[in-house]
């Protein structure tokens, strides 16, 4: 738990400087949470094309809102619902097409 609570704490830092504009707190929340946000997105729509896109656009959702991020929670699951979210409107608007 204290691992979690380390990551967490630090995750809360990048924000707080991202929010303040900081382009390297963007950077590193970026590259820590990228694979995993792409791999479960990849699930839910089986296309390695259509995960890139959807991970690019779940990350610039996030940091366009970042003013909105309430820090009782955290950043991760945050992003993770922006995600998926995300997703599921792709997911949605696909099947309208077809």
């Amino acid at each position: 738990m204290a691992e979690a609570s380390k990551n967490t704490k630090d995750d809360l830092e990048l924000v707080k400087r991202a929010k303040e504009n900081d382009p390297r707190a963007f950077e590193v929340l970026l590259k820590k949470y990228h694979k995993s946000v792409y791999y479960m997105l990849l699930k839910m729509v089986n296309n390695a094309d259509d995960a890139e896109d959807l991970t690019q656009e779940a990350f610039a959702k996030a940091f366009n809102s970042l003013q909105k991020f309430d820090s009782k929670y955290a950043f991760s699951t945050w992003l993770f619902r922006i995600a998926t979210n995300n997703c599921i409107d792709f997911i949605r608007k696909k099947r309208i097409q077809t």
